[in-house]
């Protein structure tokens, strides 16, 4: 509103608005009857419910318009519903309820109506009153002196702990056990007493205050953390609350990331709860915020799921990793609700989205729920919330334990595994020992079971005892052969003359533990096994002829065999599904069937041309004959028999093979010249000497090399070392010791042997011996050839496989005595040619939780991907050892000081990049330092050894601490 607009609203002449009085005993205003509803005139009642001193003020804090009146939040719904009141009834409208806009932000709730007058100077106008009413809650009332305490002592409640934090458990559906708590905030206050969050929540939120609360409420959970861990106690994941203008008031990322820092929690044990309103709102900076936090590894929960009309389209436009089912879908338990409680789980576990119930109160609500697959449960049934010592000392009254940290994951793996089927299911914990147990059925597995005459008990004890029943053996092959393939495996056996179709897959291994899903088929008393009598006579009579009996089913792209002998299929006469039938064809002719057959045997089995080829046969059958080679490597004669069991849209093809009585024949050939025999020879050595051979031409340039030696450097092709010199490549820690014997092999003729040098191989550095001698044409010396020797991996063949001395076993980087060889290999070539490189040092700041949850093997996992990491970013120029623990060093030649510290910062960023390890959260902070070699700091000194560089390095490290 301009200057002179405000004037003229100041000098209105009420004399214009027929029926005003000035002193009108209400809250009365004026406003346009058109858009944008300009304010023109509001008595003393209007200007102080409003906090404003004056009308000036009023018109400054409302930019002159009527509508702005009210709160933000609720403005745009009143004016809608306003108008539409208008399109019915022109004269007015009525009751029309939302918040007020105060000055002062405090709380005003009011009903305002309207009439419709016509004037002369202003055309059409609407008069209106304003009458303050409580706010409508469902079962509470918020007194207006209660808001207005709220607001003025919200830093005294937080000062002196008249808020304190609530902690409700949250259960793991599948073990019972503690896995969570939500922390919730509560007021109990001195004067008042207990406020409901209904009482003081909205209240902050609608002055802007409620980033205080949250902050208060995040910052408390992180001290709790923080003291449990410092006293070693056990600790659970804390999901906390945000409310959408927290991003309006302050930078939530740094504002989480700086806090938990400052307590040094890991992110693991932080889960950021968002509600479904707050992200329907479409804001850009949430977005922003809550996906750096999920980049960082904090777990984004979406809260009240299913309460809002939009919540398709925020799983379409967020990432989260759970969703938490409104409490209402099981308030009204029905069997509506609990058919879209199932398709929501469902569609979460599609999504990859791990899911919890809130609102469980009953029994019945449990059960259902871990029917389902429901992950994670949390409500009155299993507490309500408490002081942080009240809950724990209820979950202790419930004899429930706290799930350890290493557990989490393996557990949110087996709830996404249950479905809802009519199929059979199960879900074991089957120790690498040979331990089972059952963590899941469904109400068919458990029917089938007691059909065969078995109860859940009696399974678990036949496959946990070796020797009790044959099935332990199919059992346990199966999980072996699937460990293997990552795929479903299947088994058949004979129980009290059913045939028993089993299949099973390992979903998940950790901590010597594996999760194993289970479906089983009677097909004696399927409708696929009617013909029971039929079935075990053709059975029987494949099995007395045939080695192998397989089903070839296109469509599922797999083979099944019903029966193996031996030979080629190489299970030890256990069957188990193969997948990708063409490369499964592949790996057979490669293996077993001689090289002269492999074509034939190929063209045979040809899935594109083989259905064709057995329907226009006369016999419907093909059949074709092959040499196989046996477990004595020798090659019998084998004929292959192919029919169609289906010919329909869906083939299923039976193959059967077996031994024919013929004798082994040699291969045929007619005898090779001397010229080609020579050529034959070089070839074959080229392609299968287990020494790293190569040639060079005059100019040191690589002609070519043994396919060992490409593979010793990770070549694919020799294309891609032709043509190019040592220094090209910068393979060698000292490049001028090489060129200097080539020189004297390609200009004086000498025999160079057992050279000793270093080189480096991915970002290891090897020992190794060299040997080379001048290559002669017509008396010439036109180039040169060598090969050399791995030192280190001579010592370990000769030492029966012991690591060298030089090496990490965990992975494959140099120990600390390979350091410091390395170390004084680059400090001997600084001395000497001035070859200058830096020692960067980087320290995990290990997170003593993670040692203290997880076992041996999951560390050896997290440091190989350390490992790996400074592997791919430290460039193949660097020399990598692992000193202790997680300490690792770097040597690399520099040109820069620069160029050192930003790969240093670089590493340091990719390091503390790892969130997550096969699954399992961490959270990981790495510190570095760095040394030159041309630092005056240590020539200065008179102690200029490598112990001293290396001490050096390691106090530059702790003092960043």
């Amino acid at each position: 509103m301009t200057e002179s607009t405000e004037s003229e609203k100041h000098t209105i002449d009420l004399r214009q608005f027929p029926g005003v009085m000035e002193n009108l005993p209400c809250c009365f205003y004026i406003a346009e009857g058109k858009e944008p509803y300009r304010l023109l005139y509001a008595n003393e009642q209007t200007i102080r419910l409003l906090d404003c001193r004056d009308l000036e003020d009023l018109y400054r804090h409302t930019a002159g318009m009527a509508f702005h009146f009210i709160a933000m939040d609720d403005r745009a719904r009143i004016k809608q519903d306003i108008l539409h009141a208008l399109a019915k009834t022109p004269e007015g409208f009525n009751h029309a309820r939302g918040h007020l806009f105060t000055r002062t932000s405090r709380i005003r709730y009011a009903d305002v109506s309207g009439r419709r007058v016509q004037t002369e100077a202003y055309g059409p106008v609407y008069y209106c009153t304003i009458q303050e009413i409580d706010i409508p809650r469902p079962g509470v009332v918020v007194d207006r002196d209660i808001r207005d305490r709220v607001i003025a002592h919200l830093d005294e409640a937080i000062e002196k702990h008249w808020i304190q934090v609530y902690y409700q458990p949250v259960i793991r559906t599948m073990t019972g056990e503690l896995c969570g708590m939500e922390a919730l905030a509560r007021w109990i206050d001195p004067e008042i007493g207990f406020l409901s969050p209904g009482s003081f929540i909205p209240v902050l939120e609608q002055v802007r205050l409620i980033h205080r609360l949250d902050g208060f409420v995040f910052e408390e959970v992180c001290r709790m953390l923080r003291q449990r861990l410092d006293e070693n106690l056990p600790i659970t994941p804390v999901s906390f609350n945000l409310s959408r203008y927290d991003f309006d008031m302050m930078d939530v990322f740094a504002f989480i990331e700086n806090t938990r820092r400052k307590y040094a929690v890991p992110r693991d044990f932080l889960h950021v709860e968002i509600t479904e309103s707050v992200l329907a709102q479409d804001s850009h900076v949430i977005q922003q915020a809550l996906t750096h936090l999920r980049q960082e590894g904090y777990e984004i929960w979406l809260d009240d799921f299913g309460s809002v009309y939009s919540s398709l389209n925020i799983l379409k436009d967020y990432t989260v990793d759970l969703i938490k089912l409104d409490m209402g879908f099981l308030r009204n338990f029905t069997e509506k609700s609990r058919s879209i409680i199932s398709s929501v789980i469902a569609m979460a576990k599609d999504l990859g989205i791990k899911t919890l119930a809130e609102g469980v109160e009953t029994q019945e609500h449990a059960d259902f729920l871990a029917s389902i697959g429901c992950g994670r449960q949390q409500g009155f049934f299993y507490g309500k919330p408490r002081p942080l010592a009240g809950t724990l000392a209820h979950i202790r009254e419930e004899r429930r334990g706290i799930e350890q940290r290493k557990w989490c994951h393996y557990y949110d793996v087996a709830s996404m595994v249950i479905r809802q089927t009519d199929r059979t299911s199960a879900l074991f914990d089957a120790l690498e020992s040979g331990h089972i147990r059952f963590l899941y059925t469904n109400r068919a597995y458990r029917e089938q079971l007691q059909a065969l005459g078995y109860r859940l008990q009696d399974v678990e004890e036949n496959l946990s005892i070796k020797g009790k029943t044959e099935v332990y053996d199919f059992f346990w092959e199966g999980i072996n052969r699937s460990r293997q393939s990552h795929k479903e495996e299947a088994f058949y056996y004979i129980d009290s003359g059913n045939y028993v179709n089993t299949r099973l897959r390992v979903v998940y291994a950790m901590n010597h533990h594996l999760l194993v899903h289970v479906e089983f088929q009677n097909i004696s008393r399927s409708i696929e096994g009617l013909q029971q009598g039929k079935l075990d006579a053709h059975l029987r009579y494949l099995y007395s002829i045939f080695e192998h009996v397989c089903i070839v089913d296109f469509q599922q792209d797999t083979i099944d065999p019903l029966y193996v002998q031996g030979g080629m299929m190489g299970n030890d006469g256990k069957p188990g599904v193969t997948h990708d039938i063409r490369k499964a064809l592949q790996e057979v002719a490669q293996e077993f069937v001689y090289e002269e057959d492999r074509a034939r045997y190929l063209a045979f089995c040809d899935t594109e041309t083989v259905v064709e080829r057995i329907r226009k046969s006369p016999y419907g059958r093909i059949s074709c004959r092959f040499r196989v080679r046996d477990r004595q490597g020798k090659y019998e004669w084998r004929e292959c028999i192919a029919i169609l069991l289906s010919s329909g849209t869906h083939p299923l093809m039976l193959t059967a093979t077996w031994v024919v009585e013929a004798p082994t024949l040699l291969p045929e050939g007619t005898a090779a010249t001397s010229k080609d025999f020579a050529a034959l020879l070089w070839q074959s050595f080229q392609r299968n000497t287990r020494f790293r051979y190569f040639w060079k031409d005059k100019e040191r340039r690589f002609l070519g090399a043994t396919k060992s030696f490409l593979k010793y450097y990770g070549f694919q092709s020799v294309d891609e070392i032709v043509g190019k010199t040592d220094e090209d490549m910068n393979w060698h820690v000292d490049n001028n010791a090489y060129r200097l014997d080539e020189l004297d092999v390609l200009h004086k003729g000498k025999t160079i042997e057992n050279v000793v040098g270093e080189c480096i191989i991915q970002g290891e550095l090897h020992h190794i011996t060299c040997y080379k001698w001048p290559l002669y044409q017509n008396g010439e010396i036109i180039g040169l050839m060598g090969v050399f020797v791995d030192v280190d991996a001579m010592y370990r063949d000769l030492h029966q496989k012991l690591p060298s001395p030089f090496e990490d076993t965990i992975t494959g980087l140099h120990n600390r005595q390979g350091f410091l060889s390395d170390l004084t290999r680059y400090q001997e070539a600084y001395t000497m040619d001035k070859q200058d490189y830096a020692l960067i040092l980087l320290e995990s700041r290990f997170d003593k939780h993670i040692q203290d949850s997880y076992d041996s093997s999951f560390l050896r996992v997290l440091v190989r991907e350390e490992a790996d990491i400074l592997r791919r970013h430290t460039g193949k120029g660097a020399a990598i050892s692992r000193i202790q623990n997680a300490t690792f060093a770097i040597l690399r030649r520099e040109t820069s000081h620069k160029e050192s510290e930003e790969l240093a910062r670089e590493l340091q960023y990719r390091l503390q990049a790892i969130h997550e390890v096969a699954g399992n959260p961490v959270t990981i902070t790495y510190g570095y330092s760095i040394v030159h070699s041309d630092e005056p700091a240590i020539h200065h000194l008179s102690d200029t050894s490598i112990s001293h560089i290396y001490r050096l390095a390691l106090e530059r490290l702790r003092h960043k601490d």
